[in-house]
Formats: structure tokens, sequence, C-alpha cells
């Protein structure tokens, strides 16, 4: 991605960033200095900026505040509407799943750069029953160890706020557990004021995780009307948002998004909001189909899920639509050239569950 590219928003995570930053003692001036930003801009229509204008405001704000753990600041304190539509989701979801399914795919709205997060599965159940979600992001590799820190420090925040106010509180395990691969900081009491049961320091993983049960189970029913129509104006929005990525990219997000053993054509075209024979149509020209792309994304997230967690082949072959454990390993062997057994083996799990 070109780092000068003015994809970003300034409406959204840009302007959030100021208003928590000029909170905590930072002036507007010494803000927006190097930046190509002006004040004269914040009332503009559709004012969008580069990953480098964004990355020079974080360093400015790290630099004049002069609080330790400001990202985890920024990140309790960042008001939902600067996520813009999604942000809006929060309070609408079904379901846990349901808000982090949105956030994954829309992401990309407010942070172009992300394209490159949502392209491949992450979660994964645990031996525990426990949906697990790491924090930490390739993409995170593209800043200087400052802008780094404050990006996961505000992601972990954010994060656990989100599972927090989507979880389902009637499930019988409600705890969030936040766990970090780095040691404990200086700051380490702003860690504590995170809403989640627990934060555990020089971990194995950056990662959040939570009973399955209530991540899954949906409990606001009567607001699904209400969610759909966001996801409506959130679709709208990713197919106007400046991302260089393909129609099949779309695709293929929206079925690992919503992915389900039963998902088919006609429940992807609604949820992109165009007629199945135009997403076929679409799909042909660039060489693919949708059942192409449905058997990639399921033997993707069935891999990652043999490769990370701790589920048996026989309820793996479940989750993803499969008859069996014999029909899993088959596929698997025909779409990858790996065994199970070796998939299991290279990642250390083979000898959690048979």
């Amino acid at each position: 991605m070109d780092f000068n590219a003015r994809v970003i928003p300034l409406h959204l995570h840009p302007l959030g960033f100021i208003e928590v930053f000029t909170r905590h003692g930072a002036s507007l001036n010494d803000l927006l200095r190097g930046t190509g930003i002006s004040p004269a801009m914040f009332d503009m229509q559709d004012i969008r900026i580069s990953y480098l204008q964004q990355q020079a405001l974080v360093r400015n704000g790290i630099q004049h505040c002069r609080k330790p753990g400001l990202g985890l600041i920024t990140g309790m304190e960042l008001d939902w509407s600067f996520w813009g539509t999604l942000g809006y989701t929060i309070h609408s979801s079904p379901s846990l799943k349901e808000a982090g399914e949105a956030f994954r795919r829309y992401l990309v709205i407010a942070q172009p750069y992300y394209a490159l997060m949502v392209s491949r599965p992450t979660t994964y159940i645990d031996c525990n029953r426990r949906v697990v979600d790491p924090l930490e992001y390739s993409a995170d590799e593209a800043y200087d160890e400052d802008v780094r820190q404050f990006t996961l420090e505000f992601r972990v925040a954010m994060t656990a706020r989100v599972w927090t106010l989507c979880g389902n509180p009637e499930a019988r395990d409600t705890d969030v557990h936040v766990t970090l691969d780095y040691p404990e900081p200086a700051h380490v009491d702003l860690y504590s004021e995170l809403p989640c049961k627990s934060v555990t320091f020089g971990a194995d993983k950056t990662a959040i995780s939570a009973d399955y049960s209530y991540v899954i189970k949906p409990f606001r029913p009567y607001r699904r009307r209400a969610w759909r129509k966001l996801i409506q104006q959130c679709e709208q929005e990713l197919n106007q948002a400046p991302v260089d990525i393909t129609f099949t990219d779309r695709v293929r997000w929206h079925i690992r998004a919503h992915f389900n053993p039963n998902i088919d054509l006609e429940q992807v075209a609604q949820g992109m909001q165009m007629p199945p024979r135009s997403l076929t149509r679409r799909l042909a020209a660039e060489k693919t189909s949708f059942r192409k792309l449905l058997h990639s994304v399921r033997m993707e997230i069935a891999t990652h899920q043999l490769r990370s967690s701790a589920l048996s082949v026989d309820e793996v072959a479940e989750i993803v639509g499969f008859s069996c454990a014999s029909s899993l390993r088959r596929a698997m062997k025909k779409w990858s050239g790996n065994t199970i057994s070796h998939i299991r083996e290279r990642h250390g799990v083979e000898g959690l569950m048979p």
C-alpha cells in the first residue's frame, strides 16, 4: 500500500485521536505541526489523510501529552462515533460474534491498511471451549516502535470494550481475559482499568478470550432490525471506500464474516445488496465462482482451527460443514496436499484432541 495515499477519513480516527490528545494536555498547534492537517479541514466533506500523516499525528500526541500508556487511554476514551456507522453497531449487535464480524469486515473503512488483516481467519477455540482472538497483526510491523505500541494498546482497550458491551450477560461464564506477550510496564495501573476480568503479562501470545456461549449466543433479538439497517449502511460505505481490493476479495470477506455451514449464494448476494446473478457475473469476470470461494474459505477456516485450536477433527468438520471427520480429512488432503495429522504435528496440537 502507498503510505502517502490519502485513504483515512479525517473525521473518524484522526479527529478522535485529536479530541483525546487535547483532553490530555496537548495543544492543537503542537498536534498538527508537520502533519499537513489544518483546523480548516475539520468541517470539510470527505477529507482523507495518509498513513504517514496519521502516524505523524500520533507521534505528536505521544510527545506532547507525555502520558505513559496513551494508547490505552485513547482506546478507553475514544467515542464510538469516531468509528462512523460501524461504531453505532455496538449497541445494536445481536451478539458479540456478530459485532466482531462487523468490526473485522468494516474496519477497513476507517483504517484501509487493515485490508490485509481481514484476508485470513484469526479467531479460534481453545481446549476450554473459549473463543480466542489474537490482537497482534502483521500490519503493525509497518509502524515504528512508539506508534506500534500505541496502536497495540489502543486495540487492546477498544477490543476489551467491544467484548464487554456485546457479550451475552446471561452466559454462565461472562469473564473476559486478556493475555499480553510483553512484560508488565510501568503504567500497569492503567491496565487494571480495562473492562475485563484479568490481564496477564509475559504470556505466550497477545490475545483476548471469553467463553464460547458468551461470544456466540445472541441476546438482543429486538435490535436485529436496527442492526441490519446499520450493516447495510456499512456495506454501502465499504463499496465507496478507496480500498485497493478486488470484487473477489470483497465476496471472500463477506463469506468469512458470515460463515456458517449452510451459507449460500443468495444470502451473500443479499448481504452485499446485489442480485445473485450480478454477483455470479462479476466473479466470473475475475475468473472465479462463488462455489470455489466458498470451498476455499471453508478450508481456510478448517486449517486455521486445526492449527490453532484444540477442537477434535469431528468438531472442526461440524463447524465448517462436513458430514464427518473422514470427509474433512479427504478434502484437506486434496486441498492442501497435507494430512490433518501433519498439520497438527507442525503446530504442536497433535496431542490435545483426536
